[in-house]
């Protein structure tokens, strides 16, 4: 019984969730009712508010929990290993674990992320990035003279361009399998896109 009630939640959820997600399309982020979305879901506002505290609650708990899903992965990310795939090449499996959770919420990273979402989430995610790149070269490469541009413009020129490989993924529909894409991201962040277009050899 117990688990009749779980999935029914779950299901719930979902539709909720599907609404709120055409209504961010429909009206952009501000100005969105609960009667917008229970309305949408077909469930009666007792059933939201079971769930939720109202649509800001709603929103945040969405973001948030997406957001730690996909950090829990970039977070380990390791340059060694990433090279030695690079040099292999075969795909990076950490990214293929990135995209494979990308794909999973790709319906509401594509809205956060559009023309009527919410430019701080997308920046969350960057800045995510940013911060993963500047402690792990902190670690490897702790002397500054030693690098050939400035520690600070690496770091926004490398955030900048993975978060743009993501954004143009999702944008583009998918069409590159997650393996495919861990492969893409090898390549680019270890050779750079002078050797990526075919410009210089390996």
């Amino acid at each position: 019984m117990a688990d009749k009630i779980d999935r029914r939640q779950v299901r719930t959820k979902q539709l909720l969730r599907k609404a709120l997600l055409e209504s961010i399309e429909e009206k952009g982020v501000g100005g969105i009712t609960v009667t917008d979305i229970t309305n949408r879901a077909d469930v009666n506002r007792g059933t939201f508010y079971l769930h939720y505290q109202d649509v800001p609650d709603m929103l945040e708990q969405i973001k948030d929990e997406v957001y730690e899903q996909i950090k829990g992965h970039v977070t380990h990310f390791n340059f060694k290993e990433l090279s030695e795939c690079a040099v292999k090449d075969i795909p990076y499996p950490l990214s293929v674990q990135i995209f494979e959770q990308l794909s999973i919420h790709a319906d509401f990273l594509k809205v956060m992320f559009g023309t009527n979402g919410d430019f701080s989430y997308a920046y969350r995610y960057k800045k995510l990035l940013a911060d993963q790149f500047f402690n792990k070269f902190n670690f490897l490469q702790p002397q500054d003279e030693k690098m050939l541009i400035p520690r600070d413009y690496l770091i926004a020129y490398m955030s900048s361009a993975n978060f743009g490989i993501l954004m143009h993924w999702l944008e583009s529909g998918m069409k590159q399998t997650p393996e495919q894409m861990g492969k893409i991201m090898a390549q680019m962040i270890y050779y750079g896109p002078i050797i990526s277009s075919g410009l210089i050899g390996k």
